[in-house]
């Protein structure tokens, strides 16, 4: 089944598992304005909303503040077609970001991205733990590892 061509506000905070309030909240502020709307006013949003929605989500769940979800927002909307395809022939005058929010952005990823790297061992150790300790010591992928 094709995805629907446009998702009302309600549509798309259920796909995206989030209130309808939050997906108003997030247009409000400009993180996720409608793509379209009605003659009634009623706000729809495209298959791609729904991606920049779930990102916009995992960002802030990775910590990052509005202002920096907004940026990265705001860099893949540049970057990418409205289908959500990457768009190769983008220019650096296509992004509405200063260099300084674009640096400031650069440093934290980078910060975000080394602590998920130093947390990803200690996640594989514990979801191996958790695996033996609920499935009797049978594990998925892979063989049981001895635990220190």
């Amino acid at each position: 089944m094709a995805p629907p061509s446009f998702y009302t506000t309600a549509e798309l905070a259920r796909e995206a598992g989030v209130t309808r309030r939050t997906v108003m909240h997030y247009a409000e502020l400009g993180l996720l304005p409608p793509d379209q709307a009605t003659a009634s006013g009623r706000a729809l949003y495209s298959p791609y909303s729904l991606r920049l929605l779930r990102d916009l989500i995992d960002l802030r769940a990775l910590g990052m503040t509005l202002e920096e979800a907004r940026d990265m927002v705001t860099l893949r909307r540049a970057t990418h077609a409205p289908d959500g395809t990457y768009r190769r022939d983008w220019a650096r005058g296509d992004v509405p970001l200063s260099d300084e929010q674009l640096g400031r952005l650069h440093r934290r990823l980078r910060v975000l991205r080394g602590a998920y790297e130093r947390q990803q061992d200690n996640l594989a150790r514990f979801d191996r733990w958790l695996t033996k300790r609920f499935t009797g010591g049978v594990l998925e992928e892979g063989g049981l590892e001895e635990e220190s």
